[in-house]
């Protein structure tokens, strides 16, 4: 099967600065790919790169399909306007726009939302409304960058919705997310991007198989008994409360059981190296240029 998008071997560069090194993958037709790691990892460099807005050397960056549909990260509604106003417009531009129909069933507004002006809509209505604008065109490939942004839970189960129904019908979708739930529920390929490489191509399944350990929670009492242990690490002390991971579980359980420690006082969640790369996402600095 012919890529739909070939990147080969895609440095970027802004300033002195590398963003991008050395990125190598292909998206076959209807592959739905989301992009993921830390803030500032290349996400939306990455994503720019693939519409061609920014200059790369010849070759890095191949894509063959004509029919493209993009969502940007900021919000821009347009003012003044009425939802249907823009709606009706968007239609006209098209040669086979979605119909009106369609568009109902995708957006899932009712008249009297369809009657108020865009800029007067909740910033998760307006995030909504801006993807089914992209859609109205009918694409068969799909940028999307950050596209849930600013959306209540509702409006996030919708979006996933949504996707669902274009996977069904074959289109080719690229997003980048920060919410784990949203890329489990929705992509059939991951790539992990951090400092400007990608380190995965993967997907959801073989990311939650991979590295999987075990979080400990339990009373801060037993920490004399456990910290000399060479089977776990990322130790945290909050209050009475102690926290630690490990690989080891039938281990540590031995300890604690040898320490006096009973079932009811320890609490154990599983951590994946795709839970993992989520968890470093949300703790450093934000780049939206990046």
């Amino acid at each position: 099967m012919k890529p739909v998008i070939r990147v080969s071997h895609l440095t970027k560069g802004i300033g002195k600065k590398d963003i991008l090194k050395d990125i190598s993958f292909d998206v076959y037709p209807g592959d739905c790919l989301a992009l993921i790691g830390p803030n500032g990892a290349g996400k939306s460099t990455l994503l720019n790169c693939l519409l061609g807005d920014w200059k790369t050397k010849p070759g890095q960056v191949m894509r063959s399909t004509p029919s493209l549909g993009v969502l940007f990260q900021q919000n821009s509604t347009e003012s003044n306007l009425k939802v249907k106003e823009l709606l009706r417009f968007q239609q006209q531009i098209y040669n086979n726009p979605l119909s009106t129909q369609e568009i109902d069933e995708l957006l899932g507004f009712t008249d009297e939302q369809k009657n108020q002006f865009a800029e007067k809509l909740s910033g998760g209505q307006r995030r909504l409304l801006g993807f089914v604008q992209v859609l109205i065109g009918q694409p068969d490939l799909i940028l999307l960058d950050e596209p849930t942004a600013g959306m209540d839970t509702s409006t996030r189960k919708r979006f996933w919705e949504i996707i669902a129904r274009l996977k069904a019908a074959g289109k080719t979708i690229i997003y980048s997310s920060h919410y784990i739930e949203e890329v489990e529920h929705t992509a059939d390929r991951i790539l992990v991007l951090h400092q400007g490489r990608l380190l995965r191509d993967t997907t959801p399944y073989a990311m939650r198989q991979e590295d999987k350990e075990k979080c400990f929670t339990l009373p801060r009492s037993y920490r004399d008994g456990l910290v000399s242990l060479e089977n776990i690490y990322d130790i945290e002390e909050n209050g009475d409360t102690l926290r630690f991971a490990t690989k080891d579980v039938e281990g540590v359980w031995e300890n604690l059981m040898q320490l006096g420690c009973s079932l009811s006082e320890i609490e154990m969640t599983n951590r994946s190296l795709l839970s993992q790369v989520f968890a470093t996402a949300g703790e450093e600095k934000e780049d939206e240029n990046i």
